[in-house]
């Protein structure tokens, strides 16, 4: 493997762990390209820039401020990333609308990155929103 294919694999897990685990918006800053381009399904009123994204990041862990990603595998060739995880959290908070319901949830997501000078300037991911509400109670078929 190449320095750059590391590199950036170094960067996807950096990701994972330090933001979407932890919340550290510090490493957030250092990792997000000004002009970072969030390529995922829109929230409405939330811009699909760094800091709508950094607005995702805060809300989720508000939701669920336990929440942990579970790196399974990472990828990476050229200026792309991509990781598949599993996360495991806790509905302490309102999500998107849904009250908190104090349920145990799980969910997994695959996350592509494109990274240029060592940081992250697009993103595109897929994840059980679907599996999430039901989960969380606010649709039939959870738990």
């Amino acid at each position: 493997m190449t320095a750059v294919g590391q590199d950036t694999k170094a960067l996807a897990l950096r990701f994972a762990d330090e933001v979407l685990s932890k919340g550290d918006l510090g490493t957030f800053e250092a990792l997000f390209a000004e002009d970072y381009v969030n390529h995922n399904i829109p929230v409405p009123g939330v811009p699909g820039t760094k800091d709508g994204f950094r607005e995702l990041v805060t809300a989720t862990r508000a939701a669920f401020p336990d929440v942990v990603v579970h790196v399974d595998d990472v990828i990476a060739e050229g200026d792309m990333v991509a990781f598949h995880d599993h996360v495991t959290a806790t509905s302490r908070g309102e999500f998107f609308g849904v009250p908190p319901s104090g349920r145990r949830v799980e969910w997994t997501e695959i996350h592509w990155l494109r990274v240029a000078d060592g940081r992250i300037v697009e993103h595109w991911s897929n994840f059980d929103q679907l599996g999430i509400l039901q989960q969380l109670g606010a649709l039939p078929g959870g738990a």
